[in-house]
């Protein structure tokens, strides 16, 4: 069963790179950190680069991309009806459903990678090895790649109920700027919602505030559980 699951999971990422978008996303992520490398150069920006660049990215830009990502992730094959293929063998929706969850969160975990790649060489390159800082920049990527498996998880799951990937993206950047703007005139409200995590292990590694990154690891995990819930629920009951 575990080696059909991972079969399964690595049919779906090769699907994602031949359609192309993946590969879109991967390459300008990598242009991304290069060019950030480039500026803080000539910028003269001390720190660890990786630090700088996912605080900054994470407010919108891999928001977005995983919000692209994660929209198409599994309604276009029942849009164009391929989907019937992956129906007819031997195993469970839920079974698909979650080789696809895992493809797409492994797909996002990538696009990180791309962009913790040059900035953690770029920092070792303008500022010299520290293993304080690898310990850091290893850590916040990795913050970072956690959040950005829950966004391409809600991302699908709204995509699915909406029956479009390209209705489903809309849906979810006007969720994402509408909790953003809830979160501002509602401060009490900010540790609530899916825009609050992005920083989830900042607390932890800037401060030493373990309690703070554990109440906010506690809230992605339960995001997790119900936007893989959510998803399942729509994924079971759409028609090829």
């Amino acid at each position: 069963m575990i080696s059909t699951f991972g079969y399964l999971t690595g049919e779906e990422l090769r699907k994602l790179f031949r359609v192309g978008k993946w590969k879109a996303l991967l390459a300008l992520s990598f242009a991304i950190g290069v060019l950030f490398v480039i500026a803080s150069a000539y910028a003269g920006v001390n720190g660890s680069l990786t630090t700088i660049a996912l605080e900054l990215l994470l407010a919108v830009v891999l928001p977005l991309f995983m919000a692209s990502l994660g929209s198409e992730l599994m309604v276009n094959e029942f849009k164009d009806g391929t989907i019937k293929n992956a129906l007819r063998l031997p195993l469970g929706r839920e079974f698909l459903y979650f080789a696809r969850l895992l493809a797409g969160w492994i797909a996002a975990a990538l696009i990180v990678l791309c962009i913790f790649v040059p900035t953690f060489l770029g920092t070792l390159w303008l500022q010299g090895l520290s293993l304080s800082s690898l310990g850091v920049s290893a850590a916040e990527a990795g913050a970072a790649v956690l959040f950005c498996g829950l966004l391409v998880v809600l991302a699908n799951g709204v995509s699915l109920w909406a029956g479009s990937g390209g209705l489903g993206m809309l849906v979810g950047v006007v969720l994402w700027i509408g909790m953003g703007v809830l979160g501002f005139l509602e401060p009490g409200l900010d540790r609530f919602l899916v825009t609050s995590l992005a920083d989830w292990a900042q607390p932890l590694l800037r401060g030493g505030d373990a309690g703070a990154s554990l109440s906010a690891l506690l809230f992605i995990i339960a995001y997790y559980i119900i936007g893989s819930i959510f998803g399942l629920l729509a994924f079971q009951r759409k028609e090829p």
